[in-house]
Parts: C-alpha cells; sequence; structure tokens
C-alpha cells in the first residue's frame, strides 16, 4: 500500500514539474476582486437539451465571427497564452455583439503584458485580464503591436505613435474597449451555453508533449493527474462519428494543427478543459476618442514626411487576363461601394500601424498586403481564417527596384516578389517595423522556451496569379468593383497628415508621390461630392478611425495617377 502510495506521489511530484517546466498560465483561475455578474447566467435561461449538436461561432448561419489566428511564440517565445486565449476570445465576442460589422477590432494583448493585468511572459492568470480591462479597457493593436516581451504600463506602452527623427510619444486620444461582467464556468452543459449564447470562452487545459505534436483529426489524453499550464479559447462544439468534440483555437500560428485549432474529445474532461473556463461580456461603449488632435500629437505627424515609396516604371507586372475596365460598363457600376459594408457584411481586414514600436516608412508593405488580404477575405466571402498577411517579410525580403525595407518600397515589386514566392500570414512573422535579413527563420518562426528561434519548414503561402497597375478614376473604380482594394501611392502633406474626418480636399496640387494606401471603395455626400474610401495604416487612433475620404475624380494627391492591384490564387 506505502508502495503505491510512494508510486503515485512521485508520479504527481513528475507531473508537476512537467507542467511546471514551461507553464503559461496559473492552474486555477482567480479573481482578485471576485467574479461581477449582473445579468442572468446563459444555462440558467437556455434549454440545454435544445442545443443543436454541431455549433461554431466560426461558421454560424453561413457567417464568420472569428477574428484572426495568432502566435504567442514569436519573434521570440513568450507564456502569455493567458492573455492571448481571452483577448482573443474577446476580440471575437466584440465582432458578435456587433454582428459582425466593421471595424473587426483585435484587442493588444502586449498591452496586458505591459500592464501585468494578469501576468508577464512568465506566465499568468486569465482572472487578471478581465478585470484589467474592466477597469482600464484596451486599445486595439494599432495602439500596440504584440512584441512577446515584458514591457512597462506606461502611456507611450499603452498607446504609440513614432516619428522619424523624434522617436516615439504617447497618444492622448483613441479608443478603449471595455468588459463589463465576468466570471468562470466550467462542465460540458455549461460551457456550451455560455458559448452559444455569448460567444467564445477561455479554457485551461494541460499542454503535454503528445498535444504539441497533435497535426489533425479529433484528439483525446487521459491522464491521471492532468495539470493546467495552458489557456485556449473554446468556439464551438461538433460529433463526428458519435463522438462530441470541442472546437478549441490554440495561440500557436496557424501552421500548428489545423490551421491553428484543434478538436478534442468531449466529457471525460480530456487534459481538464472542462475544468477551468473563464469569459467575459464586452461592453460596447461608444467610442471614447476625441476628433480632436493634440499640440504633441500634431508635432509628431508634421514629421511623418518621408518618403516611404520607390516606385518605377521598370519593375514587371504579371497580367495574364482581360482587365475589368475592358468587359465593366460604367453604368452597372454603383454609386456607392465600400468594402466595410457589402450587403451588410464587412470584408476588410484588421487596421494597421506601421509606426510601431518604432517608425518604419513601410507604407509600400502595408498598403498592398491590405488591399491582397481583404481581396482574400472577399474572395472566401468571410469564412474563417480571417488570413492577415505579412507585411514584414516584404519589409525583409524585397529588394527590386531599390526597395530597402523600413527605408521605403516598391508597391510593384511587393506584389512581384508574392507572385513569384508567395507570402505566410502573420502567425508566421508579426510585424516588427525593423528591416531584417530575408533568411526562412524571418518568413516563418517558431520559438521555443529555452529561447531559441528557428525557421517553421511547413506553412501556407499565399500566392497571386496575375498583377498589374491601373490608372485613372474610371479604371480604378471597375477594378474595384470587379476584384476588390486597390494599393495607391499618394502625396502626403502637413494638412493630410493632420486629417481628422469628412471628405479631404488638397488645393495645394501636391503630385509628389511618397506614400502608400489603398482604396477600397467610393461614395456621394448629399451635397453631390464623389470622394474616394482610403485606408491608412497609421493606426486607428488617425482619421476615421484609421480611414479617410478623399474627393474623387480630380486626381487629388494624385491618388488617381498610380495604383496597383493583384488577384490572389484559390485558397483550398
Amino acid at each position: 500500500m506505502r508502495s503505491l502510495l510512494a508510486l503515485a506521489l512521485l508520479s504527481f511530484s513528475l507531473l508537476q514539474a512537467a507542467a511546471a517546466s514551461s507553464p503559461c498560465r496559473t492552474e486555477k483561475t482567480t479573481f482578485e476582486h471576485g467574479e461581477r455578474i449582473t445579468d442572468p447566467l446563459p444555462h440558467t435561461y437556455l434549454n440545454l437539451a435544445d442545443l443543436p449538436s454541431q455549433f461554431s461561432w466560426e461558421d454560424k448561419d453561413g457567417q464568420n465571427y472569428l477574428t484572426p489566428p495568432r502566435n504567442q511564440h514569436i519573434p521570440q517565445y513568450c507564456g502569455s497564452c493567458w492573455a492571448m486565449g481571452t483577448t482573443s476570445a474577446l476580440s471575437d465576442r466584440i465582432s458578435i455583439m456587433r454582428n459582425n460589422t466593421y471595424p473587426m477590432v483585435q484587442l493588444a494583448t502586449q498591452v496586458i503584458i505591459n500592464c501585468r493585468g494578469g501576468g508577464s511572459c512568465q506566465g499568468g492568470n486569465p482572472g487578471g485580464v478581465y478585470e484589467y480591462i474592466h477597469r482600464h479597457g484596451l486599445p486595439d493593436e494599432t495602439c500596440q503591436n504584440y512584441e512577446a516581451r515584458n514591457g512597462e504600463c506606461t502611456p507611450i506602452e499603452i498607446c504609440e505613435n513614432c516619428s522619424p527623427k523624434n522617436g516615439c510619444v504617447a497618444i492622448q486620444d483613441y479608443t478603449k474597449y471595455w468588459v463589463g461582467d465576468y466570471g468562470s464556468v466550467r462542465g460540458p452543459d455549461k460551457m456550451k451555453a455560455e458559448i452559444y449564447a455569448r460567444g467564445p470562452i477561455g479554457c485551461g487545459i494541460d499542454a503535454t508533449e503528445k498535444l504539441e505534436q497533435y497535426t489533425g483529426g479529433i484528439f483525446s489524453e487521459r491522464k491521471l493527474l492532468p495539470m493546467i499550464n495552458h489557456e485556449v479559447s473554446v468556439v464551438g462544439w461538433g460529433v463526428e462519428n458519435g463522438v462530441e468534440y470541442w472546437i478549441v483555437r490554440n495561440s500557436w500560428g496557424t501552421y500548428w494543427g489545423e490551421n491553428g485549432f484543434f478538436r478534442i474529445m468531449m466529457h471525460k474532461d480530456n487534459l481538464a478543459i472542462e475544468t477551468e473556463c473563464d469569459w467575459g461580456v464586452p461592453l460596447l461603449k461608444e467610442p471614447n476618442k476625441q476628433h480632436q488632435v493634440h499640440k504633441q500629437q500634431q508635432q509628431q505627424q508634421q514629421e511623418y514626411k518621408c518618403s516611404c515609396v520607390k516606385k518605377s516604371d521598370s519593375v514587371k507586372t504579371h497580367v495574364h487576363t482581360p482587365e475589368p475596365h475592358t468587359y465593366i460598363k460604367l453604368e452597372d457600376i454603383p454609386a456607392a461601394y465600400d468594402i466595410r459594408n457589402i450587403n451588410g457584411n464587412d470584408y476588410s481586414t484588421v487596421n494597421r500601424n506601421q509606426h510601431i514600436p518604432q517608425y518604419c516608412g513601410s507604407c509600400w508593405a502595408m498598403g498592398t498586403t491590405s488591399a491582397l488580404s481583404d481581396r482574400i477575405k472577399l474572395m472566401r466571402k468571410g469564412a474563417y481564417p480571417v488570413i492577415n498577411l505579412s507585411p514584414q517579410v516584404l519589409v525583409d525580403c524585397v529588394t527590386a527596384n531599390n526597395s530597402h525595407g523600413c527605408d521605403g518600397g516598391d508597391p510593384t515589386a511587393a506584389y512581384s516578389y508574392i507572385y513569384e514566392n508567395g507570402v505566410p500570414d502573420e502567425t508566421c512573422t508579426n510585424y516588427l517595423a525593423k528591416t531584417q535579413s530575408c533568411e526562412p527563420e524571418n518568413v516563418c518562426r517558431n520559438c521555443d522556451p529555452s529561447g531559441k528561434c528557428f525557421a517553421v519548414q511547413k506553412y501556407t503561402k499565399y500566392q497571386v496569379t496575375e498583377h498589374g497597375r491601373v490608372s485613372g478614376e474610371d479604371k480604378m473604380l471597375s477594378e474595384i468593383f470587379a476584384r476588390g482594394p486597390i494599393a495607391c501611392t499618394i502625396a502626403v502633406t502637413s494638412a493630410f497628415e493632420q486629417y481628422t474626418g469628412g471628405v479631404f480636399n488638397d488645393t495645394t496640387g501636391a503630385k509628389s508621390l511618397d506614400h502608400e494606401i489603398s482604396i477600397a471603395g467610393w461614395g456621394v455626400t448629399s451635397g453631390g461630392v464623389k470622394y474616394w474610401i482610403g485606408r491608412n495604416s497609421w493606426g486607428t487612433y488617425w482619421g476615421e478611425a484609421g480611414w479617410f475620404r478623399l474627393i474623387r475624380g480630380v486626381d487629388n494627391l494624385g491618388v488617381e495617377s498610380n495604383c496597383d492591384w493583384a488577384v490572389p490564387a484559390a485558397i483550398h
């Protein structure tokens, strides 16, 4: 009897040691001030017997409500699963509460780490995330990119902007997202009710070596004494050959598992996944951003004047099929079109900020990848996963036409590179705002707890079947209407840098093309003024939540002179 007890204790000790070797989540979810529950919980008012046998927020009534996949382990290893799982679930819930309308919000996980809202890169507790967001609010990632490091909880490391000359400053006006109620849930029935009624939940799990090696299928692993050491988000459930399973999103990149997901057998508490789950309810407050520019920001913005486009007609295009203006009649093009609202559906991808965590003249990579990512989403009718192509790979690898990463580059050369080589999504290489060498590890990487990073050998590359140039209002209208957003080069003026809203009209006659944006639609004001709808890469605290409207038909800022388009290859 004693020998059996000793063996059990030894086994328990070994399990503890294994779980503690690189844990990124505490075993138990705790709330420093207790749960906050003011509304009835879903399991108290839903008839559990009426819940469907299969349900997932990645395809609910033909709509995908899930935000893009994540990778906590790049650009270096960081045990931030406790923050990744919770902010991913909350970002999804914002999408659900807003009925999948624009904008897609990707909450800033890095701010949670910087402010120790539950932990650090050495691990943490999901409960602290909800309490932090409830008390302080949280911006999106255009305020603070994910850097996989322990930062400081200072204004500049919550929301920042950087210029070529004077470094980085804290932004004063930006949108925060909040949490109202939050708490914990356990057990299959209550978990199902919570997911069905309000959206994905975070759950603790014992991330075993077997799970790390998962490549697909319904996973099952029973342990005598599972030790929770990792946080994931559960987005739904299903059944296959009579086996019920959870649909789970991990934060280890899309090259892991089933595009970053895994399915795990339901019931029997596989790897303790039904033991410690957590949830939060986003508050859809009016944005707290003021449409004003502080003096400090104004000075900062006036220093943007730094050409990030090096364009030349010498870069080869690859046009293989008739262009839309050759077969679309102008009278068939609608008076208004907006990628953010096509028959009630938002086909735009996440907004970007090229200037953080330090200044980088990467607009040429941002404008092209944003337009192409939108086209992929449009082509796939918004289906999961939402693909954010990696502008960092272009910054590192495109050298044609004197392109030099953060010192500027050629948008045509960017599409030519993708045509010839393909480009991964951002779970392979996230945006770092610096120029690196173009080597396999900088194209797609993974990092382990020892601090070692290495090149991933098998990952998805996204390519284009053709790409070319377009200019002139009518041809631009045809191209966008037929195939989606395009990347265009404009002349940036001080007035444009300080833009806060409305239809912009440059009166200086500026035509010195030095900045790349994407044009994603058009419209007409009630007063009959025609305008383009453009997306910038200066963060959502700039302009109209990162977007702008520009007078159309008169080549204002040179916007109708030099644009690029690319057609994404079919994705299987």
